[in-house]
């Protein structure tokens, strides 16, 4: 990937401006300049970071039909609040993975959450967030491909939203220091985010023309039901880099040369004495995704959660842990999950992990209590 911006392409602090007649003279005088928030504590740089995150948050209406939408957006769970976060929460709190900024860094951490903020997006309005979703909040799941649809759909949005908010954290970085666009990091990061954006882009517009034609089979499913209930829930979509064999399906990392990199839909949730495993893929992704999809299928009730203890951690941020299942984790089995978590980030981290043998070593698909 190019990693410095070209003159006459379009400024990345936002604006429709080419970048030579915008921030570019503005970088080259900062270039040398030291920020003051170099002297901050650490502190005042998390809450700096957590303010810009929040500044960088936006209202939309993912639905189709534009003009049915209400004025009003709501904060959307994308995981159900009635029927599942208040099933997984204790006094009305969970846990969730959040981070913390420092000089050297961020670093992950457990935090509690009210079930009512968790999970939140401002992705539909009112009567959207109300009508798309009935087929599976009036109802417990029972296989329809129209319900594999709406989860899957659920957590598209949910991502896409996300993608965006990225995409305008680092544009208003860039707005502040402009010497940023600069520095070969930023610069990565704001490529990695514009694709990430398109990507979504793409899918979203497959799920839109599918939910216009009514046709609710451009999905294939896997289905589980486990005989217990867990402690904890997520809706995620994100691309898989390598099968269950290991077998590397997604570069993605280095391989920008593709027109997309496909995503997975993943909702784990518990219900009465069992719990619901639905995993999807577009057809269109087909090419890539048929083979992994066959080895899930394949694979024993035992086999497939631990798959998805790995998973989860590596790709999502959004998944909810009862207190109950933080709270009966050893030191150990915390710090492994917060470390493995990181370590989709830091490859030393990962082999550090694994020299002291401590990588991925708890399972989230213990009994709830």
């Amino acid at each position: 990937m190019e990693l410095k911006i070209d003159p006459y392409e379009r400024c990345p602090c936002g604006s429709d401006k080419k970048y030579k007649f915008c921030c570019y003279q503005r970088a080259r005088e900062e270039m040398h300049k030291k920020r003051e928030e170099l002297s901050h504590s650490d502190d005042r740089l998390n809450h700096m970071a957590q303010q810009r995150w929040e500044d960088a948050d936006f209202e939309v209406c993912f639905g189709f039909d534009k003009e049915k939408c209400k004025p009003l957006i709501k904060g959307a769970h994308s995981i159900q609040n009635n029927r599942v976060l208040n099933r997984i929460s204790k006094d009305g709190h969970l846990y969730h993975i959040g981070s913390k900024l420092t000089k050297s860094g961020p670093y992950p951490i457990l935090k509690k959450i009210s079930r009512n903020k968790a999970s939140k997006f401002f992705g539909f309005c009112d009567y959207h967030d109300t009508e798309i979703f009935k087929p599976i909040e009036l109802k417990d799941y029972s296989q329809e491909p129209i319900e594999n649809y709406l989860f899957a759909f659920r957590s598209l949005t949910l991502e896409y939203h996300r993608k965006i908010r990225v995409l305008n954290q680092l544009r208003d970085n860039f707005k502040s220091f402009p010497s940023a666009t600069l520095d070969p990091m930023s610069v990565n990061f704001y490529r990695t985010a514009l694709l990430d954006f398109e990507d979504y882009s793409k899918d979203y517009n497959s799920f839109k023309k599918d939910y216009l034609d009514r046709n609710f089979n451009g999905l294939r499913t896997v289905y589980r039901k486990l005989d217990f209930e867990i402690g904890f829930a997520t809706s995620s979509a994100f691309t898989v880099q390598y099968d269950y064999k290991g077998k590397q399906i997604n570069d993605i990392y280095f391989d920008k040369s593709v027109d997309k990199m496909p995503s997975i839909y993943v909702n784990v949730y518990p219900i009465e004495s069992g719990t619901n495993i639905i995993i999807s893929y577009l057809v269109e992704d087909e090419s890539v995704y048929k083979d992994y999809f066959d080895q899930l299928e394949s694979l024993t009730n035992e086999e497939l959660v631990s798959h998805l203890n790995f998973l989860i951690i590596e790709y999502t941020e959004n998944v909810f842990f009862s207190p109950e299942l933080v709270e009966a984790m050893t030191e150990k089995e915390e710090e492994s999950l917060l470390r493995s978590f990181a370590s989709s980030l830091d490859i030393l981290e990962k082999f550090k992990l694994e020299l002291e043998q401590n990588y991925f070593k708890f399972n989230l698909f213990t009994k709830s209590i």
